[in-house]
């Protein structure tokens, strides 16, 4: 397992000796994890690194797939109200589930 280390309790938390968290490099955050038989200190994991590492265990299993196709290219503010104008004409699309609920109740 790890090695025992002598900790200091105080009002302010357990203290732990600097010279053991400097071979984790530039930490600012760490991680208490209650285990049955200690208490685990470990850095902060990286929200983006952890996130990196879902996604690639994701797609070893097969959850998530690379699409063959690429993404839509976006759309210019002016295409885009070009395209309101011309289908806002007729009836709102509320009116036409309303009278179809109706033809089927």
């Amino acid at each position: 397992m790890g090695r025992v280390v002598d900790v200091k309790i105080t009002p302010e938390g357990v203290l732990i000796p600097h010279p053991l968290l400097e071979a984790w490099g530039d930490i600012q955050e760490v991680e208490v994890e209650q285990r049955a038989d200690a208490l685990v200190v470990k850095p902060k994991a990286d929200l983006g690194q952890l996130h990196d590492r879902i996604v690639n265990e994701m797609k070893a299993i097969g959850l998530i797939e690379e699409l063959p196709w690429e993404p839509p290219v976006g759309v210019s503010a002016e295409v885009r109200a070009s395209l309101a104008e011309k289908l806002s004409h007729g009836r709102p699309l509320s009116e036409l589930i309303i009278e179809d609920r109706e033809e089927h109740a």
